[in-house]
C-alpha cells in the first residue's frame, strides 16, 4: 500500500515501531517448545499472556509471525469495542437456543470490562487509550429502525438485567431518534434531515489495539527472557511450512528459520488459519476491509462512537470512533535514548490529535453486494479498494453535515504532526486489513479435530518433551482461535484466554 501505510504508521502506530524491537538481533530459533503460537495479534497475545502468567509450572512459549509483530488486522483496526447484542440476539437464539444466545451476548459484553482490566493491570491505560465511551447506533432507514426497536425489546425480555441500560426516544419532531443509556446524548450534530433521524446509543469502549498488544508482548519478553530455562520468545517475519506430527509426542514445524518441535500448536492467525489447516479452507476465508483516519472537529471530545446501518439490513454497517484530543504536552521526547523510546510510551508514541477512525463501506451503504464479494477471498492487505475508499472519504460529511466543519485542502492551514505536514483536507490516511470470515458466522475456538487438521496427532498422551516432569498441560495437539468475522475486539481476547485455559487443563 506504500505511502498510505507509511502514513498509517506515522499517525497510528509509533515513531519507532515497537515491532522493531522484536525483530532486532534475533536469537536462533529454539529446537523445542511446549507451545507454539502462530500469529501475534490479540488472540495470540491473549493465549501467550494467559499461559505464561497462569501456568503452575514454567513453560516454553514461542510465537511465530510471518510479518511484523501485530501487523495484521489487530494493528489496523480503529480500536472500537462495539458488542453487537440486541441486533443479533433473535437470530442466535433461533439457531442455538436462548440459553446459548444469552451466554454469547454476555461473552461479547464482557470484553468491555476485560480489556479495560487488562490495560489497568498492565499499567497501559494511557498508552492504549483504553476507556469506556457511549455508542450511538444510527438507522437512516425507518423500517430498519423499527426492526431494531423490536429486536431490542426481544433482547431485553430475554436478558432483563440489561433493561434500563437502553432508552428509546420516538420524538417525531426530533432530528434524531435515540436508544441510549440513562444519560443525555449531548450534541451529536447529525445532519438535520429525516433521512438520519433514527439512532440508538449504548455503552461501548475504545482502545489502541496495536499499542496495547505490542506493550504486553514487550512485557512478556522482559518477564520471561530467553536466558531462563523456559523462555517466551517471539520471531517475526518467520514463515511456516506445513506442520506434521512425529510418531511420538511432537509437532514438527518447518519455518524459514529452521525446524521447531512443539507439543502444542495454536493457530491464532485468524484469516490465514486455513493456510496451515487445509480442512478449514471452506470454513474460514479471508476478507479485506478498509478504514480511514480523518481529522476531527475541534468541538469533538473523543467520548463517543457510532455504528451506522445505512442499508436495509444490519449486516452492512460503518463504524466510527475517535482518538483523544491532543494533550497540552507533546508525547515524543527527541532527547530520549533509543532504548527509552522503545520501552517508554511517552517517548515513543505520537500525541493523539482527535483523529476519527472510520471503517466499513463493505457494501457501499448496503447497496452493493458485488463490492463485498470482490473483497472476499482477498489476502493482499497492502492495497485499498478504490470504491470503498471513496465511500469512506465522503460519507462522514453526509452523516454529520451540520457539525462536520471545513472541508478542502488549503496550504495556509496545514499542520505538522510526526514530521509530516497535513493539509486542511480531512482525510489523513486510508488502509486495509484482512478479516477472518467464518462460514457459519461464528468463531472457531478449541482443539482442532483430526477431520480438519488432516494429520495425525501424537500417538500417546505423554508430557511435553521440554520437561518430563511437566504435567500441567493437556495431551498434545493443535488448537485454533480464529474466524472472528471482523468483530475481534469483542471476541478474540477472551477466546484466547479460554483457549489457553484449555491447554492448561483449567477450562471451566
Amino acid at each position: 500500500m506504500g505511502a498510505l501505510f507509511s502514513r498509517l504508521r506515522l499517525i497510528y502506530h509509533t515513531l519507532k515501531s515497537i515491532s522493531d524491537s522484536f525483530s532486532a538481533k534475533k536469537p536462533p530459533l529454539p529446537d523445542d517448545a511446549d507451545v507454539v503460537i502462530i500469529g501475534s495479534g490479540i488472540a495470540g497475545t491473549a493465549v501467550a499472556r494467559t499461559l505464561l502468567d497462569s501456568s503452575e509450572e514454567p513453560l516454553r512459549v514461542v510465537m511465530l509471525e510471518a510479518r511484523d509483530v501485530c501487523s495484521g488486522a489487530t494493528g489496523r483496526n480503529g480500536g472500537h469495542i462495539l458488542p453487537k447484542s440486541y441486533q443479533d440476539y433473535s437470530e442466535v437464539a433461533a439457531k442455538y437456543g436462548p440459553s446459548a444466545a444469552q451466554a454469547i451476548m454476555r461473552f461479547r459484553l464482557a470484553h468491555l470490562s476485560a480489556l479495560l482490566e487488562v490495560a489497568t493491570k498492565e499499567g497501559l491505560l494511557r498508552e492504549s487509550q483504553a476507556c469506556r465511551v457511549d455508542q450511538s447506533d444510527a438507522y437512516p432507514q425507518d423500517k430498519v429502525y423499527r426492526r431494531a426497536k423490536n429486536a431490542l425489546e426481544g433482547y431485553l425480555t430475554a436478558c432483563p438485567e440489561r433493561r434500563g441500560k437502553h432508552v428509546v426516544s420516538d420524538d417525531d419532531k426530533s432530528a434524531l431518534k435515540v436508544i441510549f443509556p440513562p444519560f443525555p446524548p449531548g450534541k451529536l450534530n447529525f445532519r438535520d434531515s429525516n433521512c438520519y433521524r433514527n439512532s440508538g446509543m449504548i455503552p461501548s469502549g475504545r482502545r489502541h489495539p496495536y499499542r496495547l498488544i505490542t506493550e504486553i508482548l514487550s512485557r512478556l519478553l522482559v518477564a520471561y527472557p530467553r536466558h531462563v530455562s523456559f523462555p517466551f520468545s517471539s520471531f517475526s517475519r518467520t514463515r511456516r511450512a506445513p506442520i506434521s506430527f512425529s510418531q511420538s509426542t511432537e509437532a514438527v514445524i518447518a519455518t524459514s528459520q529452521g525446524i521447531l518441535n512443539a507439543a502444542h500448536v495454536v493457530h491464532a492467525a485468524n484469516a490465514w488459519a486455513s493456510h496451515l489447516l487445509s480442512g478449514m479452507r471452506r470454513k474460514i476465508r479471508p476478507g479485506r476491509a478498509l478504514a480511514q483516519a480523518t481529522a476531527g472537529s475541534p468541538s469533538w471530545a473523543g467520548t463517543r462512537t457510532f455504528v451506522f446501518y445505512p442499508g436495509t439490513s444490519t449486516f452492512a454497517f460503518d463504524y466510527l470512533t475517535q482518538h483523544p484530543p491532543t494533550p497540552a504536552e507533546t508525547a515524543y521526547d527527541p532527547s530520549a535514548s533509543e532504548e527509552g523510546n522503545i520501552r517508554t510510551a511517552d517517548a515513543v508514541y505520537l500525541a493523539p490529535a482527535g483523529e476519527l477512525m472510520f471503517g466499513g463501506g463493505a457494501m457501499l451503504g448496503g447497496r452493493a453486494e458485488a463490492t463485498l464479494m470482490d473483497n472476499l477471498g482477498v489476502t493482499d492487505g497492502s492495497q485499498t479498494d478504490f470504491e470503498v475508499t471513496a465511500y469512506l472519504g465522503g460519507t462522514l460529511e453526509r452523516y454529520f453535515q451540520l457539525g462536520w466543519g471545513e472541508e478542502g485542502a488549503v496550504s495556509e492551514t496545514a499542520t505538522t504532526q510526526g514530521n509530516r505536514e497535513w493539509e486542511a483536507g480531512r482525510a489523513k490516511a486510508a488502509w486495509s486489513g484482512i478479516m477472518g470470515m467464518s462460514a457459519d458466522g461464528q468463531s472457531w475456538v478449541g482443539r482442532v479435530p483430526l477431520c480438519l487438521s488432516r494429520r495425525e496427532e501424537p500417538r500417546k498422551p505423554s508430557p511435553p518433551p521440554a520437561d518430563a516432569a511437566n504435567h500441567s498441560l493437556v495431551p498434545p495437539g493443535e488448537w485454533i482461535a480464529a474466524g472472528f468475522m471482523g468483530e475481534g475486539m469483542t471476541h478474540a481476547w477472551l477466546a484466547g484466554v479460554a483457549l489457553a485455559r484449555m491447554v492448561l487443563d483449567k477450562a471451566d
